[in-house]
């Protein structure tokens, strides 16, 4: 979440007289005995928000028709659910920060109202207890939690860190893992190339499939495991180009793949291949794999570490934890 983000996330929470969690990007609170959270629906659609809570009832889960009526005298909702105890409202996307929180306001009273008419109790998302609850973080989600529950999640938690801690990272096969990743990025840029585009998309799929590959026969994704991953990623792209070089001049000069990818260095020395056009070409596919490779790398670390994070929201009780201002933030 960046600074602008933050300022428009600060303020709504002000407003609505609720609390924003900075660590994890959620605003927080209760309203009408049920406990609220809400927060975007991804980091790319930061102002397309869900309103999240957990409620019970006697008469059962939500019905179809109950969802559709909520949905249609609430013109900012886009939908309503209901996954076990999880209730879960989606907004429809709106950027400017003043109708955003007009229509946040409104849905969140809509909400509380329509359970509260509905019969449903806020209770605790996982077994279903009603009273008591605690907004918390566990490892990326926000949950409505009691505290038997979040005492289970946090004996979980030192349970899995123990044997993360204990798991040997097998270097050799994660190297192997990552190479066999690799491949599939390389088939995507020479697929790519050959429909005409060079594109991030090639850059996104080299990163996950080389990480990915990586951890699954390493055992875990250290920092070494990355660094050992972007040398490869960057050599595999490279391959991949020359691959793609080694197809257009079998094509040209009609000879077998082979030939043609050991012709293309003595292609290059002879000019018959423009040396600028290879370079502005190679250039722009490292460009599209930094565009891919640095973002899946941050979310990678930024995911690792939220993993770890389990924590009781404060209070709405508590201080605030920034000043902001009052007046509605520039964007």
């Amino acid at each position: 979440m960046n600074q602008k983000q933050m300022e428009v996330y600060s303020y709504l929470a002000q407003y609505l007289g609720m609390r924003l969690d900075t660590l994890g990007g959620a605003i927080y609170g209760e309203r009408g005995g049920f406990g609220l959270t809400i927060y975007p629906l991804n980091a790319n659609q930061p102002y397309a928000l869900v309103i999240r809570t957990a409620a019970t009832r006697a008469a059962g889960p939500l019905s179809r028709e109950e969802t559709r009526a909520f949905e249609q005298m609430t013109p900012s909702v886009s939908a309503l659910r209901q996954e076990g105890y999880r209730v879960t409202v989606m907004l429809k996307k709106i950027r400017k920060p003043e109708k955003l929180l007009q229509a946040l306001g409104g849905a969140i009273d809509a909400l509380v109202r329509f359970l509260t008419q509905a019969g449903f109790q806020s209770c605790c998302q996982t077994c279903g207890r009603t009273g008591g609850t605690e907004s918390c973080y566990v490892g990326g989600s926000y949950l409505q939690l009691c505290p038997d529950c979040f005492a289970a999640f946090q004996q979980n938690q030192m349970t899995h860190q123990s044997m993360q801690a204990q798991k040997r990272e097998n270097l050799l096969g994660g190297i192997v893992g990552a190479l066999l990743g690799s491949l599939i990025g390389v088939a995507c840029i020479i697929l790519l190339s050959r429909m005409g585009y060079v594109a991030a998309l090639s850059g996104i799929v080299m990163a996950i499939c080389t990480l990915k590959g990586y951890e699954m026969l390493a055992g875990k994704l250290s920092r070494r495991g990355i660094v050992l991953s972007v040398i490869l990623m960057l050599v595999m792209t490279f391959v991949g180009d020359q691959l793609d070089w080694a197809i257009v001049v079998a094509q040209e000069f009609y000879v077998d793949f082979f030939t043609a990818f050991r012709a293309v260095p003595l292609l290059l020395a002879e000019g018959i291949i423009d040396l600028g056009s290879y370079l502005a070409n190679l250039l722009l596919i490292y460009l599209f794999l930094l565009l891919g490779m640095v973002p899946t790398i941050m979310n990678t670390l930024r995911n690792q570490r939220l993993q770890n994070q389990l924590y009781r929201l404060p209070s709405a009780a508590s201080p605030a934890p920034q000043e902001v201002s009052r007046e509605t933030p520039e964007r």
